[in-house]
């Protein structure tokens, strides 16, 4: 067995006793532990629930296929309290490197006693310092792309080889983290998912490990995530301690039509970011003026864009235009020039392969607008967020992420973030939305971030508010605007600390920076960052 737990068959099943409750206004889930068998069932749904409370009684919960565990869709007034949900198999394998050749382009790893030994994949490769079992500093995480095979080359060893001769400064007797996948194909990702769910309230609800996210909600209004957790699990007597918990981010809300609460929780080393608000952007492939029509691509389906919300234009240049009422929406699949012309203009844009799909938009007005610009759904990006009281950190991006507008991160403790403690971004690589305005920043503490090994592609700064357009330039103010940074605090970690880059607007006071004698940085020398003192600013206007 790969968990501390009983073995699968001697665990009651948990569906019965959800199905035993249905239409009842409180659920109990008894103390104890329980199989939840989504490699049968697929995830548990709970749909088109209203003032309803669902209890766990401190339950444990295991799945027994790595995909999602429970969905919530439609629901209203709901509260969700008390279990945690892990995996077995667990959702990644780890061990140490045993053997690697003099020329850096392989190394192999031996799994340690206990851990999943099958459908290993080398989606995220992680290498980790074996004396402090945290992420190793000065390294990065690799993926796929990162190696030319991936073979098993023994019962419980890989061998890892490189594509190019890249260094994330590993060598034997490093730690090695890997994905684990489930055998269903296509599995459902995350761990748990509120859809289209309005004041909904997660608390007390842990993770241990997730295909991808730990709490995902997508479309939802109003969430209040009180005193989750995001950690590394349980092992059964003879079995190192685990180095990761879920794959990817922590807690991300995506497209709500106001954001969520989150106070209170603990978010830690999981595999991507730990707390997220986010939209989603669009690049502009086609404008029928005449129609007041805007055709935009997409690499998603069940886009959100409902009549009547307010759509934000963004120039190609990297700066906020005008905004639109939606009249109307309709599929749009755009054509191969189109798609061309669009990816000329992104030269780093992620998923290319995938901009397959679009949509066709009737506003009310039509701006001035062109090949290449970006809009997002103004209504759709979590607006309204509050991130307070949180510990997050020990992960390989970021701490907090923040795509959206009208909201406050204070009183945060960020430790040991590879990348950035709290950026403030739209990646328009990602096209990631939107472009943040009324925003405060204050009270926030952070601890040894940013030690991954130099990017110059990077934003830079432990705390920053940071855009780069599509060809690679720090625009004029007019990305962001009025966002408030205050009493924030960093420690060792490398300058500069506080950057801000593109706002209209910008207030920054009594901001410190302890001075640390780390290992230099040069993230972000591509936009001329300067790296010898606390702040580093370009483009804004007070």
């Amino acid at each position: 067995m790969a968990l501390a737990v009983a073995a699968q068959a001697q665990l009651p099943e948990l569906k019965p006793i959800l199905d035993a409750q249905k239409n009842n206004p409180v659920i109990e889930i008894p103390a104890g532990k329980y199989l939840l068998n989504n490699m049968t069932n697929g995830a548990y749904q709970f749909a088109n629930l209203s003032n309803v409370e669902i209890r766990g009684n401190g339950a444990s919960i295991i799945c027994n296929s790595q995909e999602l565990a429970f969905r919530f869709l439609n629901c209203t007034n709901i509260k969700i309290s008390g279990f945690s949900i892990d995996y077995d198999p667990l959702c990644f394998t780890q061990g140490a490197i045993v053997a690697k050749d003099a020329g850096n382009m392989w190394f192999e790893v031996e799994i340690d006693p206990g851990y999943p030994v099958d459908n290993v994949k080398n989606a995220r490769v992680q290498f980790y310092d074996a004396a402090t079992r945290q992420l190793k500093r000065n390294s990065i995480t690799t993926g796929e792309g990162h190696y030319s095979a991936f073979q098993k080359v023994g019962t419980r060893r890989f061998r890892l080889t490189k594509s190019t001769a890249w260094a994330a400064g590993e060598k034997v007797g490093d730690l090695v983290v890997l994905d684990v996948v489930s055998t269903k194909a296509n599995p459902a990702a995350h761990a748990f998912q509120l859809e289209k769910c309005t004041n909904a309230t997660v608390e007390d609800v842990t993770v241990y490990g997730s295909n991808s996210f730990s709490f995902y909600e997508r479309d939802c209004r109003s969430t209040h995530y009180n005193r989750c957790k995001v950690g590394r699990g349980p092992t059964a007597p003879g079995m190192p301690a685990r180095l990761r918990s879920s794959n990817a981010d922590g807690i991300h809300s995506s497209m709500a039509g106001i954001g969520p609460l989150v106070e209170n929780c603990d978010v830690k080393h999981n595999g991507d970011d730990c707390i997220i608000v986010c939209g989603r952007s669009f690049p502009v492939c086609r404008v029928d003026s005449a129609t007041k029509s805007v055709y935009l691509m997409a690499r998603e389906a069940n886009l959100v864009f409902y009549t009547g919300d307010t759509l934000q234009h963004v120039l190609y240049a990297g700066t906020k235009n005008s905004k639109m009422k939606v009249v109307a929406v309709e599929p749009y699949t755009p054509t191969e020039t189109e798609k061309q012309a669009v990816f000329a203009l992104y030269e780093t844009l992620l998923f290319k392969p995938n901009y397959t799909r679009g949509v066709r938009i009737t506003v009310d007005t039509m701006p001035a607008m062109g090949i290449g610009d970006v809009v997002y759904n103004d209504s759709h990006m979590g607006k309204g967020f509050v991130i307070r009281n949180n510990k997050v950190g020990y992960n390989r991006s970021r701490g907090i992420l923040i795509k959206s507008s009208n909201g406050i991160v204070h009183d945060n403790e960020i430790t040991g973030t590879a990348m950035n403690g709290i950026l403030v971004a739209p990646e328009i690589h990602w096209m990631g939305g939107g472009f943040a305005d009324n925003v405060e920043i204050r009270h926030n503490r952070f601890f040894e971030c940013m030690f991954e090994k130099t990017n110059q592609a990077m934003p830079p700064g432990v705390l920053s508010v940071f855009y780069s357009n599509g060809a690679g330039n720090v625009p004029a103010a007019g990305a962001f605007g009025q966002i408030n940074v205050h009493h924030n605090t960093i420690q060792k970690s490398p300058y500069p600390g506080f950057v801000f880059t593109s706002v209209i607007g910008l207030q920054q006071s009594a901001n410190t920076m302890v001075p640390h004698p780390c290992g230099s940085r040069e993230h972000g020398k591509k936009y001329s960052t300067t790296f010898t003192g606390p702040v580093w600013e370009k483009n804004n206007t007070p």
